[in-house]
């Protein structure tokens, strides 16, 4: 029972986040973008629930478009992730050979360095904005997705079940859909699920580092970059986006948690 009251709780969590996103310029009760030099620096009070900012912003609002970039940059490139990806690590593991010795090659080439290091080079090189971060974070993420399809493929060709569909000649599409696919998706899920936390807390590190997203958008990265003088009078400007990086993070992580618990109770 208590692990059917977490499992419900994750797939709460999953749709709140998205739900979110969607709905931000309907909850949110104010421009995030509209200055107000005569408002700056204002505390929480009941006009302005989580106060303003150095430009008079309303902080609530900006927190709540900032979840709408976040969670549609991450899961954007998670499915872009998963769309190269799959066909690669399908492809790779069912044909092995010369095909698995660049992919290994290539995976080793990657891991060399840190993910978000690497990511982080190719923001540089590329510039900032949106579509240059996500650009990067795909060309350095993809690898790794692919490499767990490609050894789960590896793995499932040596049920007797696919051994006898291969000697009785049936098409490779077919095998593939059929008998190998719904049994490596698990993993696959598991690791997405985990890893658009993981691209939050990169796209947020990124805005803070002045390489992410343009300054004068919403986002919890940037929102944490402007309140760094503040800091000291004003601690609340840096707290509220890092509590929200926090429950991102966490939450996402958790309902990755959840669904890796209910894939091994099926099997």
């Amino acid at each position: 029972m208590a692990k059917n009251i977490k499992f419900y709780f994750a797939i709460f969590l999953l749709f709140f986040w998205i739900v979110l996103a969607i709905i931000a310029p309907i909850v949110a009760p104010y421009d995030p973008q509209y200055v107000d030099l005569s408002l700056k620096l204002v505390s929480p009070n009941k006009t302005y629930l989580l106060g303003t900012d150095a430009l008079g912003r309303d902080i609530l609002s900006r927190i709540i478009y900032g979840a709408r970039l976040s969670i549609s940059i991450s899961l954007s490139i998670q499915i872009i992730l998963l769309l190269i990806s799959i066909p690669v690590g399908l492809f790779v593991g069912w044909k092995q050979g010369k095909e698995e010795s660049f992919f290994d090659w290539l995976t080793m080439v990657f891991s060399t360095f840190p993910s978000f290091l690497l990511a982080m080079v190719f923001v540089g090189m590329l510039g900032a904005g949106i579509s240059n971060m996500i650009i990067s974070v795909v060309v350095v993420e993809w690898i790794y997705y692919a490499r767990i399809l490609k050894n789960s493929v590896i793995s499932q060709k040596q049920n007797e079940y696919v051994k006898y569909a291969i000697l009785k000649g049936m098409p490779t599409t077919y095998i593939l859909k059929k008998h190998i696919f719904p049994f490596v998706y698990g993993p696959i899920l598991t690791a997405s699920l985990m890893n658009i936390g993981n691209i939050i807390l990169m796209i947020s590190s990124f805005s803070f580092l002045g390489i992410g997203v343009q300054p004068n958008i919403s986002e919890w990265g940037n929102m944490i970059h402007d309140s760094r003088t503040f800091f000291r009078k004003h601690p609340n400007l840096m707290l509220y986006p890092g509590i929200m990086i926090l429950l991102a993070v966490g939450s996402f992580r958790f309902i990755a948690s959840q669904i890796e618990e209910k894939f091994r109770g099926i099997k």
